[in-house]
């Protein structure tokens, strides 16, 4: 009797610290947008978190440059 191999597709998470860096362009314009040193950019990519005190003006920043992003995107991340 042969046994089926079972395939179990590993869901891969954009986390949201790596959305809004490439959204923005990078650490430094992320971080020059948020007013904030870049070492505290590369920080949040330790966890892969924005902080909850960020959360909020990440987001308005991204809606009023048109860029494509949900609070799900800033809490959670992004199934990819």
């Amino acid at each position: 009797m042969m046994r089926k191999a079972h395939h179990y597709e590993m869901e891969s998470i954009k986390q949201p610290v790596d959305i809004a860096v490439e959204s923005f362009g990078g650490v430094r314009k992320l971080a020059r947008i948020l007013s904030l040193d870049p070492s505290a950019i590369s920080r949040w990519r330790l966890n892969g978190r924005i902080p909850a005190m960020h959360q909020r003006r990440v987001l308005e920043l991204a809606w009023e440059r048109g860029i494509d992003m949900t609070a799900h995107d800033v809490i959670f991340g992004r199934r990819q």
